[in-house]
């Protein structure tokens, strides 16, 4: 079972469809941050539920998609970790 089994980001990777503006405005993930608008964007998106990190690059093609990777390990909501 991976580490981030059960949230419901666990379904971007590999999914080609999901286009992070959709799952922002559905309170699913937050977009950090953007490259310049154009035809290959690169957004940088953190799930809600979890915390954890997606680099999204657009692609061009017959139809938009989207290229969801996963950046590092999710992280513990609140607290930080202690030495």
């Amino acid at each position: 079972m991976s580490k981030t089994s059960g949230c419901p980001c666990d379904k971007y990777p590999g999914s080609d469809r999901t286009d992070p503006n959709d799952e922002e405005r559905a309170g699913r993930v937050r977009i950090v941050s953007t490259s310049e608008p154009g035809w290959s964007m690169t957004y940088e998106v953190e799930c809600v539920a979890c915390t954890r990190r997606y680099r999204v690059t657009q692609v061009d093609g017959p139809a938009l998609q989207w290229r969801w990777v996963p950046r590092g390990e999710k992280r513990k909501r609140g607290g930080r970790a202690t030495p």
